[in-house]
């Protein structure tokens, strides 16, 4: 049982939304922060890993390089090595893993 249906069926029994997932996380031994993904995105979790290393590079500043995409024909190269067929819903979740991957790697530590 994942800890969204818990939490909705403990808000059922008289929790306020946030508490019963809370609640939820703490019997299931989940932090706080931590991300709980759905089984459905296993393929795109695999690629993402396979392909960590595949940012394409561009210049920054004086001399220097930052990451400005992952390299989608790595990627796809990678999703068909791993046995994972390529589409659209895939390449968007990527997508937005790279967004979000970018906007980390260019905030001050």
């Amino acid at each position: 049982m994942n800890e969204a249906l818990v939490g909705d069926l403990m808000a059922e029994g008289g929790l306020s939304r946030p508490d019963a997932v809370k609640t939820a996380r703490a019997m299931m031994g989940v932090e706080e922060d931590a991300i709980v993904l759905p089984m459905s995105e296993r393929p795109l979790i695999r690629l993402v890993l396979a392909s960590a290393g595949q940012w394409r590079m561009g210049p920054a500043g004086l001399g220097g390089m930052r990451p400005i995409a992952i390299d989608l024909v790595a990627a796809d190269v990678a999703a068909r090595w791993l046995g994972i067929t390529p589409d659209a819903r895939l390449f968007d979740g990527l997508a937005i893993i790279e967004r979000e991957a970018l906007k980390l790697m260019r905030t001050d530590p």
